[in-house]
């Protein structure tokens, strides 16, 4: 077969890798994604994900849609052996991205979601059954070489003789923990330093609500068997998680009856059907780079997080958000290509931040030890404990400057989604207004106080001028519940300068310095000159 070229090759195709195609061929690039199984995976891994990983599932257009398949998680819970409670974090509530802080979910259903919006991008080509061989870096693009697979039975793949060479400007591997993309590049990855073994149980129960009485998440911080508990894994499903004690192995914890005994204080066999039981290995590992050439990696393939965070597949698919408006803007020639050198730099320490946070609270409840765990039970119940920690901010990249080259807040955090009217149309920000990069200003429409120049280079990139008043009118967004006044009272702001994965670039406290900031965004981003972007 002729060799056939593509903007993009994916390697890979789970929530991250479906991410990142719907992402691209939403921006109309030509992409070729390959995945092994002829399938999307049946049964549910991660189980859930927080409102920044919701608005970029409304970016793609199914949010709504997903919404009714999910649970708000509104508490997490600690307790100790006796179930005593250490550690109690609400965690409900609308947060700064406009949707509940967190969410539960039975992981089929968001797959099912993804590959519905993924096949519906006319430009993206999912090809589901084939493994990639090889692939070699040309002068001007990646040939990948793969081969199709049969599966005579669940978790059985036999190779074929069909096989199929197609070449792209990129290639991205989504291809899992044990990428072979990763291994091809002869990438290294630094372990962390965190290991353990679990059993995962998911069942269906007969009354989804048989667990109703513990919060959404339930972690028993018991020596004698450290357990997670998901009350509700989606609608439907519920998830228990317990440790492997020293001297078990993975047959004795997969036998019936051992699950059984394990069970028995929670559910017992008659009031719910075990449809999955498996012995993992949570791990802590970060690929040294995430990019080699016009090669990439996102998800597991780059960074694997132990779940006591649970920010595992978020991490995966905030790498997609980032690399996909990147790559978009090298794609169309707006930027220059040294843009996506930022990709590594910007997701390496904030993913990093994550999987150390999740170490901190593996070692915190995992304790086998009686003492060691009885000494952690006094710390918590006295309240001798540092708080639940925050998310980690975007601190290198693609970020304002002050004149003294610092980051002030709130660059480098979040942006804020508020619900408002416009044009006739109520709704939350990004599907009423704009999506993509956005500046906003409380005071007045941001155009007016920047040259022709400036606003001819970010049309040219898809900016967006948006005026947010707390007045009902026709020429401006109107603020519905007062958020954005609130949010840029509170912080003394007049404009904010909005990247596409919804980090705040910059905040400028009067309209006066937006000039600026502006021109330090056209430098960073490496935006080609006027008469090539106008040509």
């Amino acid at each position: 077969m002729k060799n056939e070229m593509y903007d993009v090759v994916q390697i890979g195709y789970g929530p991250v890798g479906q991410t990142m195609a719907a992402l691209l061929g939403k921006a109309g690039h030509r992409v070729a994604v390959f995945e092994r199984w002829p399938v999307t995976y049946s049964l549910p891994r991660a189980a859930t994900f927080d409102h920044e990983i919701m608005r970029i599932f409304q970016g793609i257009g199914f949010a709504d849609k997903l919404e009714e398949k999910l649970v708000p998680f509104l508490n997490y819970m600690w307790v100790n052996g006796n179930r005593d409670v250490l550690l109690k974090v609400p965690y409900g509530g609308v947060d700064i991205s406009g949707w509940e802080n967190g969410y539960l979910m039975y992981q089929p259903e968001v797959e099912q979601a993804l590959d519905e919006a993924v096949k519906s991008y006319p430009t993206v080509e999912v090809n589901q059954g084939w493994v990639a061989e090889d692939f070699i870096e040309l002068d001007d693009c990646v040939e990948v070489t793969l081969r199709r697979g049969d599966v005579p039975s669940p978790g059985q793949w036999i190779p074929t003789n069909e096989t199929r060479t197609v070449r792209a400007r990129y290639l991205i591997g989504a291809d899992g923990a044990n990428s072979f993309t990763r291994n091809k590049l002869g990438i290294q990855s630094d372990n962390l330093g965190f290991e353990s073994d679990f059993l995962v149980v998911d069942i269906l129960p007969n009354d989804p609500l048989i667990l109703s009485h513990l919060p959404e998440g339930y972690q028993v911080c018991d020596p004698k068997r450290p357990t997670t508990i998901v009350s509700r894994l989606g609608t439907r499903h519920i998830r228990f998680e317990f440790m492997l004690l020293p001297g078990e192995t993975k047959e004795e914890m997969l036998d019936d009856e051992k699950i059984k005994s394990l069970l028995k204080e929670w559910i017992s066999p008659e009031q719910g059907t075990l449809i999955r039981k498996a012995v993992y290995r949570f791990s802590s590992n970060i690929a040294q780079t995430w990019q080699k050439d016009n090669i990439f990696l996102i998800g597991d393939a780059a960074h694997v997080t132990p779940p006591f965070m649970g920010q595992g597949m978020c991490s995966g698919i905030r790498d997609a958000k980032n690399l996909a408006w990147k790559l978009d803007l090298v794609l169309r020639n707006k930027a220059e290509e040294s843009l996506l050198e930022t990709y590594t730099v910007e997701r390496y320490d904030h993913c990093t931040s994550l999987v150390q946070m999740a170490i901190d609270l593996g070692k915190i409840i995992c304790i086998p030890d009686e003492k060691e765990a009885e000494a952690r039970d006094q710390a918590f119940l006295s309240g001798n404990v540092p708080p639940f920690p925050d998310m980690p901010i975007l601190t290198k990249g693609i970020l304002h400057n002050n004149p003294n080259s610092e980051l002030l807040s709130p660059v480098g955090e979040l942006a804020l989604q508020g619900f408002v009217k416009y044009q006739g149309n109520i709704g939350r920000f990004d599907d009423v207004v704009a999506q993509g990069w956005t500046i906003i200003s409380t005071k007045a429409d941001p155009q007016s106080v920047l040259s022709d120049s400036q606003i001819t280079q970010l049309e040219q990139i898809g900016v967006n001028f948006v005026h947010v008043s707390h007045e009902d009118n026709t020429e401006a967004v109107y603020d519905l519940h007062g958020k954005y006044d609130e949010y840029f009272n509170k912080r003394g702001l007049e404009a904010i300068i909005v990247r596409p994965d919804f980090y705040t670039f910059a905040a400028v406290s009067s309209l006066a310095d937006l000039s600026g900031a502006v021109d330090q965004l056209l430098d960073k981003l490496h935006i080609k000159n006027s008469e090539t972007l106008i040509g």
